[in-house]
């Protein structure tokens, strides 16, 4: 007697085994000795602060036709999967978690906190790994990478000191975001923008011969008034 097949397709019993078929048999590991043109292409590693949403699904589906398409070719392909270790923001996220346990970070110590840190790193990044193999993406698993590893962190240091010998990078002032929680600089993506009404100040300095005086217009008075007591302290 003939299967009958399902009226709608059902993506959860259908894909889910394909995929651990796929996985299982490492079909898709990259042998460095195989003869023939090479094509590699690394995740843009998601960070370890949740799960994948539909961005990264949109994103990783590219990655996979290109990389499926090679090797439909004959190429020996590489689909190097990886994740992002985010350091602020998923300090962030296990700050809020512990916050929520009415647990204080700072009474913890840095190493259980730092210990905490890792068992969510464990956590998400197991979640997101589960989501990308259950979609089916075509990885070499068995090369799997965290930009917190050890290898890792060692090679950007090595980037970093040669960069800067080669007068690439260096140090200067510049006006920064700061978080008063952190204690940190962020970057203008991890911020959230907010336009207010702002107010013109006008400061009235009078002129060292007593002359009269100079009126400045701004809208930072306690920079401009710093500008002016420091140097006198000094």
């Amino acid at each position: 007697m003939a299967r009958e097949i399902a009226k709608a397709y059902d993506p959860q019993l259908i894909e889910s085994k394909w995929a651990e078929f796929w996985s299982s048999g490492n079909l898709f590991r990259a042998d460095p000795a195989a003869p023939g043109p090479a094509f590699s292409i690394v995740i843009p590693p998601p960070n370890v602060t949740g799960s994948l949403h539909i961005g990264h699904m949109l994103n990783h589906t590219e990655i996979d036709i290109l990389t499926r398409w090679h090797r439909m070719r004959g190429f020996n392909t590489l689909y190097l999967p990886g994740m992002d270790h985010a350091g602020i923001s998923t300090q962030r996220v296990v700050l809020k978690l512990l916050a929520d346990q009415g647990i204080d970070y700072r009474a913890l110590g840095r190493e259980e906190f730092e210990k905490r840190v890792w068992e969510w790193k464990a956590e998400s990044g197991g979640q997101i790994t589960k989501q990308m193999r259950q979609i089916g993406e075509t990885c070499d698993w068995s090369r799997e990478r965290f930009t917190l590893s050890p290898e890792y962190s060692e090679v950007v240091r090595e980037v970093f000191v040669r960069l800067y010998e080669e007068g690439l990078i260096y140090r200067a002032h510049y006006l920064i975001n700061w978080c008063p929680n952190c204690l940190t600089a962020l970057s203008d993506l991890e911020v959230t923008h907010e336009e207010r009404q702002g107010h013109l100040w006008h400061i009235r300095y009078p002129l060292a011969d007593g002359s009269g005086h100079l009126v400045v217009a701004t809208t930072r008075p306690e920079g401009r008034v710093s500008e002016v007591i420091a140097p006198a302290k000094l």
